[in-house]
C-alpha cells in the first residue's frame, strides 16, 4: 500500500496512529518522522473537505 495514502488515513481519522504503523512496519519514532514530514503534508492539503451547515 502506498505510504502517502495510509498517512493521509491516518490525518483523516480513518485509522489509529497504531494501524498506521502495523501497516507501514514502522515503530513509533518513525512514524512521528513521517506523519510530521512536510512531504507528505502536501498530498493532504490538497484534498480538503468543506463541511457546511445550514441553520
Amino acid at each position: 500500500m502506498d505510504k502517502q495514502k495510509v498517512i493521509e488515513a491516518y490525518r483523516r481519522g480513518l485509522i489509529t496512529l497504531q494501524e498506521c504503523g502495523q501497516i507501514l512496519g514502522a515503530d513509533k519514532s518513525q512514524l512521528d518522522d513521517l506523519v510530521s514530514s512536510d512531504r507528505f503534508r502536501h498530498h493532504v492539503s490538497s484534498n480538503k473537505l468543506y463541511i457546511a451547515d445550514h441553520l
